[in-house]
């Protein structure tokens, strides 16, 4: 748990339900998001089978804006989303979760600016009772925003607390994933915000607002079928950058609102390390970037897509915790205007990677509510980051993004360690300290990636797309294990409790692997420097597993190990056990 927590403000009905509840994001939540600006019923499942159709993996739909019958009702629009519970009910049958958009305005009148958007007349149906009833900050002020004119709810009144919480719950009850909590607070104009109880500083609001939808979420859903999704630091349109919800509130951040070319992934880049230097646990931003204007000049010429822009940004969104794809354009990889088959195939190797890297995302994230520490690690000071932003993620990747058409850029390996080429399995690794240049100007699929010698890593694989196992992995636990001279270990984390402690290391004559248990099926891939595996020992030598010829044998058998010598890895394949293992390498 975040030592924050312990300051957060206590204010809201929940103290009889034990206060703020304890930060987590439950695995599904790092799974590849996908959302549209613009859409309705038939639109979301058109859209999720685009994607199945094309075998790219799908874990969350976004319903932003329109969807209510007005601003903000909680009440489905039946014209654009007839029969909301089935819908919802029907994505669940995929194991899709849903997550609705929503801010804390009440609007006395409202507007879609975009294409497509809906008519209201008058005021939105709780607004008169609002505020009659002094529900509103600022004595019920009206404050004009993206969506029209309205006043925002007082989330210090224990009373309209309570009457916002019912009108969410019929929502909860058909079983609906999470709020995207825009930043309606933000249009509050004043820099003390008068409420029932006392006067706030504006940011006391902000912190309060994203508080209570986690909290009350949660409450009502529990804590593994319920994130909210709120800004974290953001800078956006004519507004100063600032931190909105609280770490210790923030499930899942996204910094949103960013440019459609280099500009907005620099900004994204930005954002995100500023995020995760404060703690933030699981960051990502709109894949592409979200804005097809220039956010400080809406009116002006638009910003033409770029399939390059888009296939590096994917790469970078893939190897965040938090990754979505949304866009005023709502451009899908198979709607793009240029190099379509090349996107859906480089699209679908990211998005499946992502789906494969959840246990280590999760376990990370379970780690870090533990010690602290942000799954995203900027390396330098932040006047090192332009024209740079490499990343760490969990001490196993170091990303060097791609930020300008050249497809080139000089990578400073971070010195103490070795590295490993992700696109180069069978090179020797490269002594950190050192400065290589990736030239990746002819593959668009591709950044510079590299995984630090020693690194650990448990994958749900299912398939060969990623090159990390084949159908037959389905079921396993796959680990990539990049075995050093220094005994390493990783923890994973899996329905709210580590089922599995690993450790490694490599000596001069043999690499050994210690596993705390096998809780079930489990397939290693480890990496070994280049000398030639003989035999693979279990227990210290109590046995020794079979050598297979080749990946058909090994996919194949129950127990056993062959050496892929291609790539110098070492495959090893176990069944479920509940009791320490010992798996020796011998050179």
């Amino acid at each position: 748990m975040l030592a924050c927590i312990a300051c957060a403000c206590s204010r809201g009905t929940f103290i009889e339900e034990g206060g703020d509840r304890p930060l987590h994001t439950p695995a599904w939540a790092f799974e590849p998001w996908i959302s549209k600006d613009i859409s309705d019923r038939d639109d979301t499942y058109a859209f999720v089978q685009g994607f199945i159709d094309r075998d790219i993996p799908v874990g969350v739909v976004v319903i932003d804006s329109p969807w209510e019958t007005n601003y903000n009702t909680f009440v489905p629009n039946p014209s654009r989303y007839p029969e909301f519970a089935k819908m919802v009910s029907d994505l669940h049958s995929k194991n899709i979760r849903i997550v609705l958009w929503i801010t804390q305005m009440i609007n006395f009148s409202s507007y879609d600016l975009e294409s497509g958007g809906d008519k209201y007349i008058g005021p939105s149906p709780n607004y008169f009772e609002a505020k009659n009833r002094g529900f509103l900050v600022n004595n019920g002020e009206l404050y004009s925003w993206w969506k029209g004119s309205g006043g925002g709810l007082d989330f210090f009144n224990p009373e309209a607390l309570a009457w916002w919480h019912r009108q969410q719950d019929p929502l909860f009850k058909i079983g609906i994933n999470g709020w995207k909590v825009d930043f309606g607070d933000s249009y509050i104009t004043t820099d003390i915000v008068q409420t029932a109880i006392e006067a706030v500083p504006h940011q006391k609001y902000s912190e309060e607002y994203y508080r209570d939808f986690y909290n009350y979420g949660s409450f009502k859903r529990g804590k593994d079928e319920f994130v909210t999704m709120v800004r974290p630091w953001d800078e956006s349109y004519e507004f100063p950058g600032r931190f909105f919800a609280r770490p210790e509130h923030a499930p899942v951040a996204w910094v949103g609102d960013n440019r459609r070319d280099w500009i907005g992934l620099a900004d994204a880049l930005d954002h995100i390390f500023r995020s995760a230097r404060a703690g933030y646990i699981v960051v990502g931003s709109d894949i592409g970037g979200y804005l097809d204007r220039d956010d400080k000049n809406l009116l002006g010429p638009e910003i033409p897509f770029s399939q390059e822009v888009f296939a590096r940004w994917t790469a970078v969104g893939a190897l965040t915790p938090f990754m979505q794809l949304h866009g005023r354009a709502n451009i899908t990889p198979w709607t793009v205007p240029e190099r379509v088959e090349e996107t859906v195939e480089l699209y679908r190797y990211w998005s499946k990677l992502h789906h494969e890297l959840v246990p280590f995302f999760y376990s990370l994230a379970e780690e870090a509510h533990i010690n602290g520490k942000s799954i995203i690690d900027p390396q330098g000071e932040p006047d090192d980051w332009p024209g740079d932003y490499r990343f760490l993620v969990g001490n196993a990747f170091l990303v060097a993004p791609i930020t300008d058409s050249t497809g080139i850029r000089e990578v400073e390996l971070p010195s103490g360690s070795r590295w490993y080429d992700w696109w180069e399995p069978s090179a020797i690794p490269l002594e950190g300290g050192q400065t290589i240049t990736s030239d990746f100007s002819t593959d668009r699929k591709k950044i510079p990636l590299f995984v630090r010698e020693g690194a650990i890593i448990p994958m749900n694989v299912s398939d060969s797309v990623t090159g990390l196992g084949t159908s037959a992995s389905k079921g396993f636990l796959t680990l990539l294990v990049y075995p050093g001279p220094s005994t390493e270990q990783f923890y994973v984390h899996e329905d709210d409790r580590v089922i599995l402690q690993v450790q490694a290391r490599a000596g001069d004559y043999d690499s050994a692997i210690v596993l705390s248990s096998v809780p079930r099926p489990l397939i290693l891939r480890v990496r070994t420097c280049a000398k030639t595996i003989s035999t693979v020992l279990l227990n210290l030598g109590e046995i020794a597993l079979p050598k297979l010829p080749d990946r058909d044998a090994f996919d194949e058998a129950e127990t056993g190990w062959f050496a892929e010598t291609p790539t110098k890895t070492t495959w090893i394949k176990l069944p479920a056990k509940d009791e320490e293992q010992t798996i020796s390498l011998i050179y």
